[in-house]
């Protein structure tokens, strides 16, 4: 099966469906990762919980360190670089880059059996626009015979219960959980954000559940989720 992962931010991967992920590397799945944004706006509202050295970063420095944790992360999870394709649009910009996106994605997405995204009424706007760009591409290629798999990260909103049927839940083993935690330490850029940090630790350590969406072409725009 050929699986395309749109993930809004590095890091996203991890959080949203990272499991899964690993889950489908083991199966020996053709995985592609599509990485929307260079993460740089991750310090922009934060500069009182920074480390010294975070504070003295620009943002150019920060989007250096950002992608170079993706692709550091497409390694440790056992994929070639060849099968990440960064997009490098800044975040926090929304909407503003949807449309340039889209033709940048038709290709990547060409022949997917099954394509991961974030879910509709995100409360994140690159989130949001991540979802937009993956679905208007998908419509624009008529992939009609495919699987739209949505992850909600728990910070942005929930899945509510209009698509409780489209729905599942994957229990964290402790092995699986072990292997989730040492993925986390590639992204240092989030250790410099301390009360960030304890929070991504606490997740991971503590949820022993993720919840998932599973979607046909027919239901876009016809569940609050998708």
């Amino acid at each position: 099966m050929k699986i395309a992962i749109f993930e809004p931010h590095p890091d996203d991967l991890l959080f949203g469906p990272g499991p899964l992920i690993l889950k489908w590397i083991n199966e020996d799945h053709e995985i592609h990762i599509i990485t929307v944004t260079d993460g740089r706006a991750c310090y922009r509202k934060m500069k009182d919980s920074l480390d010294n050295e975070a504070k003295k970063m620009t943002e150019d420095e920060v989007a250096s360190m950002r992608i170079e944790e993706a692709k550091k992360a497409v390694e440790f999870i056992g994929l070639p670089q060849e099968n990440l394709h960064l997009l490098y649009f800044h975040d926090a910009d929304g909407q503003k880059y949807v449309e340039k996106a889209i033709p940048l994605v038709r290709p990547l997405i060409q022949g997917v059996d099954r394509i991961v995204l974030p879910s509709d009424n995100n409360a994140h706007v690159d989130h949001q626009a991540t979802h937009d760009i993956a679905v208007k591409a998908a419509q624009e290629l008529n992939l009609n015979d495919i699987e739209f798999l949505v992850y909600f990260i728990p910070s942005y909103g929930k899945f509510q219960e209009d698509s409780i049927k489209n729905q599942f839940e994957i229990s964290i083993k402790e092995n699986l959980r072990k292997k989730l935690l040492n993925w986390l330490k590639i992204y240092q850029s989030q250790k410099k954000l301390k009360f960030t940090w304890k929070m991504y630790n606490r997740f991971l350590e503590k949820i022993d559940t993720r919840r998932f969406g599973k979607f046909s072409f027919e239901e876009i725009g016809k569940y609050y989720n998708f």
